[in-house]
């Protein structure tokens, strides 16, 4: 198992890292037209390689020998342990000018997710957590909403963009959870929904088809923060997340099980 200061050591790199990312993004926004697309209603754009460079390299230069896993680069080098990135979680959000894109970077060791950095550019937010030290959000304590009635909450239900053959058994669960919150939203970065359930905005997540860059970050966010998370499929291309603060758990499996 890796040193508690080495790891300490990198969680802090990594917000330094995720800071200098978003930095970059924030004055790239004109690269959101120079889009490719990778499959249906998935897009890349000059943005998320740049961005993804320059994490990388970072990461490098202080930890040459950790492994890394990026969304537009796959995996590179051993050792063990591997940071997670993703550079641009929600580039349709950052090619529309949506202000919901993250940058998201985690880190595995033996043990699992150890921390999560997820940062907000546009709304100057930075989320993040170590494994058993609790979750922040610009350096301030985060739990989840574990008082509100479920009826006056707002859950985050994603329905499926890029996987429509699922279209209408989705509908059927979320005219289930529309008996049991007050509204849904769809923000388009699975880091940020895992972070906004984390800090009480909502208090449920559910999406199906992503990846593990999608949500590494965010997990131990929510984990930290008092949240559960049940992954109902997670294969290497494919993840079924449900994700909520403690007290609505039960309900959100109820509405996806029927």
């Amino acid at each position: 198992m890796m040193e508690s200061e080495a790891l300490r050591q990198r969680f802090e790199a990594a917000k330094e890292i995720a800071d200098a990312a978003s930095a970059f993004l924030l004055s790239h926004e004109d690269m959101r037209s120079m889009s490719e697309t990778k499959a249906e209603n998935d897009y890349v754009t000059s943005a998320d390689r740049e961005c993804e460079r320059l994490i990388i390299s970072s990461v490098m230069r202080k930890f040459p020998d950790d492994a890394v896993y990026g969304e537009e680069s796959g995996e590179s080098g051993g050792g063990g342990v591997r940071w997670i990135i993703d550079p641009i979680d929600g580039t349709v959000d950052f090619m529309a000018s949506f202000p919901d894109y993250t940058v998201s970077i985690a880190f595995e060791d033996e043990e699992g997710i150890a921390f999560g950095v997820v940062a907000v550019p546009r709304q100057g937010e930075v989320f993040s957590a170590m494994r058993g030290c609790g979750a922040f959000l610009n350096g301030r304590r985060i739990m989840t909403d574990e008082t509100t009635p479920l009826g006056k909450t707002l859950a985050i239900l994603v329905p499926p963009h890029r996987h429509h053959r699922y279209l209408h058994d989705y509908i059927e669960r979320m005219e289930r959870f529309y008996y049991r919150v007050s509204d849904m939203r769809s923000l388009g970065s699975a880091a940020v929904s895992l972070c906004y359930v984390a800090c009480g905005r909502c208090s449920m997540y559910y999406e199906i088809g992503l990846h593990l860059y999608d949500i590494a970050a965010g997990i131990v966010i929510l984990s930290e923060a008092g949240g559960r998370v049940t992954f109902l499929d997670a294969r290497e291309d494919w993840i079924e997340i449900a994700a909520s603060s403690a007290a609505a758990h039960e309900a959100m499996m109820e509405c996806i099980n029927g």
